[in-house]
């Protein structure tokens, strides 16, 4: 027992002579402090609170916020645990207010949960519960299975207290699996004893005193004085309530010396409230009604009206003066620029301000070139992709297929593929204006060009196309009909020039931000073909296509290319564009 009682002051005894050697005043005795506070809070909160207290003016002198906002929060931690909630909620609030800058989001998710303590304490639940998730949300995020811990130990009291038993007991449960995984004691001292008490409301007595004697085991080796009050006096309800008064009241008599010992004023009525109904039981009403009064002084004095509006009214301050801290934050930011203009100008308007006027002039003005430049290389492309997407040859082509068909009096093959070819040029024309459309919209086109393709050329190929399945076609976007040049080379110069029918495939799928269009033939691929290559021949839709997807990249500065893959047989041409969805 002497060995186990000494484990907790270790600790702390440890940290003091780190601190003892210590000579600088800089953060590192900061965090030492804190540290000592934080082993302390529980055993002796006034002594922590004057560690808390130095490493606060010593952040001040440093100029550290990191490490007065941590001080300001474990400041907090001392009074909350004193049963001092006004002044805990003031130290959060301050804490807050000093971690703005650091944009440190799981300390501000700690704050939160501290701050929601003292709503689950003034009986608050739903500011409680809604303060806990946001602690949980942020704490799965930043994969934090310390705080993930906090936050579902909270929410489990929360159900608890709304008499939602079931789900608060699964909720214990599975934090006590987590802290036993980390080997975190003081964790799972403090779920072994919510775990006790809950089962002790549900009664399931024997269960209870189970975690609860788990508890006391690991508050005697961690020397925590103040759990220890909280677990005994738990235990003597137990024992109260199967009418074993004597070993009721020696349990609830140590809890409470144990209470007042670490000044914890709610515990002390806890334990009170337990003598008195103990003394009732046992015929003694003087000693009944004394325990009462004190129970009633005590629990006045932790939580009463006035402090919950106290409480409210702090609240409403620190939203106030948060807004009025931004504006005068704005005010001085406008009021720095205004400054910082005023003395360029005066700068500039001396020896260097004839030079920064030509400087600023020609700057603008290659500016504006290479806007211009732009602008009129994006017209031209365009222009000339739609040119190519009305091909003459195609038109040609096609009118000629549809006036053979007629002269050979063949109306079917004729009015088929005359349809199909007006359907064809009005959904090009209703898409050309357009940057953009869905891709859905584009494969429906380039399925229309392909189908009169291989009807006019009756059975020389056949084609597929395929989208992969995580790839929503109506919301993903590209440039209009922007693989119709690859693949009416790849029917002309790869598989006409080919004995015998060929394929053609056309593939879309997603490589991390950029969606990848690609058509592959099983044509003659990029050989010579009578002393000039098929990529020769190719090289005029190339060129478009190459210009259109460095648009394409360049609107939406990310990345863009244009892919070549010779094959055993045929060619394979990818085009990888930046991933674009209209919602």
């Amino acid at each position: 027992m002497i060995c186990l009682s000494a484990t907790g002051q270790t600790l702390v005894d440890s940290l003091k002579n780190e601190l003892a050697g210590l000579s600088s005043a800089d953060t590192t005795r900061v965090t030492l402090l804190l540290n000592i506070a934080d082993a302390l809070v529980w055993n002796d909160p006034q002594e922590a609170l004057t560690y808390v207290k130095q490493a606060a003016r010593l952040t001040d002198d440093l100029r550290w916020q990191k490490g007065k906002a941590y001080a300001l929060r474990q400041e907090g931690v001392i009074y909350y645990e004193q049963s001092d909630p006004t002044r805990a909620m003031d130290r959060f609030h301050d804490a807050l207010k000093a971690a703005e800058s650091l944009q440190d989001r799981s300390f501000e998710a700690s704050i939160y949960n501290n701050i929601a303590n003292i709503y689950s304490d003034l009986k608050q639940y739903d500011m409680a519960l809604d303060h806990y998730r946001r602690l949980l949300t942020v704490s799965e995020a930043l994969q934090d299975t310390t705080k993930i811990i906090i936050a579902t130990v909270n929410i489990a009291s929360v159900y608890i207290e709304q008499q939602q038993l079931s789900m608060g007991i699964a909720s214990l449960n599975r934090a006590l699996l987590l802290a036993q995984y980390i080997k975190n004691k003081r964790f799972e001292m403090a779920i072994q004893n919510n775990l006790g008490r809950a089962l002790a409301k549900r009664g399931d007595d024997e269960l209870a005193l189970g975690h609860f004697n788990n508890c006391l085991q690991l508050a005697e080796q961690l020397g925590s004085d103040g759990i220890k009050a909280n677990v005994l006096n738990s235990i003597a309800e137990i024992m109260f309530n199967r009418h074993q008064y004597a070993q009721a009241e020696d349990r609830s008599k140590e809890a409470l010396a144990l209470a007042e010992k670490v000044a914890a004023l709610e515990w002390q009525a806890n334990a009170w409230q337990t003598l008195s109904n103990i003394h009732e039981r046992q015929r003694k009403p003087g000693e009944a009604l004394h325990a009462y009064k004190q129970f009633i002084a005590l629990r006045d004095s932790a939580v009463n009206d006035e402090k919950k509006a106290e409480i409210t009214r702090k609240e409403m301050q620190f939203a106030l003066e948060k807004q009025e801290a931004a504006a005068v934050a704005e005010m001085v930011r406008q009021r720095s620029i205004t400054y910082a203009v005023i003395g360029v100008a005066l700068v500039i308007m001396g020896a260097f301000a004839f030079g920064w006027r030509l400087y600023k002039r020609k700057r603008d003005s290659d500016e504006l070139k290479k806007i211009a430049e732009f602008e009129a290389l994006v017209a031209d492309t365009e222009m000339k992709a739609l040119r190519a997407q009305l091909n003459p040859h195609f038109i040609f082509n096609a009118l000629n297929a549809i006036g053979n068909s007629i002269a050979e009096r063949d109306f079917d093959t004729a009015g088929s593929y005359l349809t199909r070819f007006a359907k064809l040029i009005r959904q090009i024309l209703e898409n050309s204006e357009r940057k953009e459309i869905s891709l859905t919209t584009d494969l429906e086109l380039l399925t229309g060009y392909i189908q009169l393709e291989s009807m006019r050329l009756q059975g020389k190929f056949t084609y597929s196309v395929d989208v992969a399945a995580d790839i929503d076609p109506e919301n993903t976007l590209v440039p209009p009909l922007i693989m119709q040049p690859l693949i009416e080379n790849s029917i002309w110069h790869g598989i006409l020039p080919k004995e015998g029918p060929g394929h053609i495939q056309i593939r879309v799928q997603k490589e991390e931000e950029s969606l990848c269009y690609t058509v592959e033939d099983n044509g003659i691929g990029r050989t010579n073909v009578n002393g000039q290559s098929a990529t020769a021949k190719r090289s005029m839709g190339i060129a478009l296509t190459k210009a259109r997807v460095s648009i394409a990249g360049t609107h939406q500065n990310k990345p863009s290319a244009i892919l070549f893959d010779d094959l055993p047989d045929g060619l394979a041409v990818t085009i990888k564009l930046p991933l674009s969805l209209q919602f």
